[in-house]
């Protein structure tokens, strides 16, 4: 029997607000213990197009990794709630509703989010949860800082 993981999340766009040339992801895997058995992070640059990335996108593509790198039984926590609701409840009626959101206009960041869909019907008993951000969670803390340091 395997035992559980933990992954902890975070994305990073400085200067968000006044587009952001490039941002970074950062990702953490604890034991029970809350030993790190792995940790990544990466740049993000903006999409084919655009000048800028968002911080949105910076967290999703940091779900990605996760979802790429979780286990059956994982547990993949994220400090952004947006992206934990729409894991856990938003996604399945933007599919039925042809990627509409509910005021019927496409859904923001739907390449990512048909990623993150993708890799959840392959790995259908991780679970999202949300976690409050910036506040002492030692997994959380750790994978923003990877992702702070892989913007800078």
């Amino acid at each position: 029997m395997n035992k559980q993981r933990f992954i902890f999340t975070d994305g990073a766009a400085p200067n968000n607000q006044n587009g952001c040339k490039h941002g970074g992801l950062g990702v953490v895997v604890l034991n029970e213990q809350g030993e790190v058995l792995e940790s990544y992070k990466a740049r993000v640059e903006p999409i084919e197009g655009k000048e800028t990335t968002t911080n949105v996108r910076c967290e999703m593509l940091a779900i990605i990794k996760a979802l790429e790198l979780a286990e059956p039984e994982d547990t993949i926590h994220t400090d952004n709630n947006m992206i934990a609701k729409g894991y856990n409840e938003w996604l399945k009626g933007w599919k039925l509703k042809g990627w509409k959101n509910a005021n019927k206009k496409p859904v923001a960041n739907q390449d990512l989010w048909q990623r993150i869909d993708k890799l959840k019907q392959e790995k259908p008993m991780v679970v999202i949860k949300w976690v409050r951000g910036h506040s002492g969670i030692y997994g959380n803390e750790l994978a923003d800082n990877l992702a702070t340091e892989a913007a800078a």
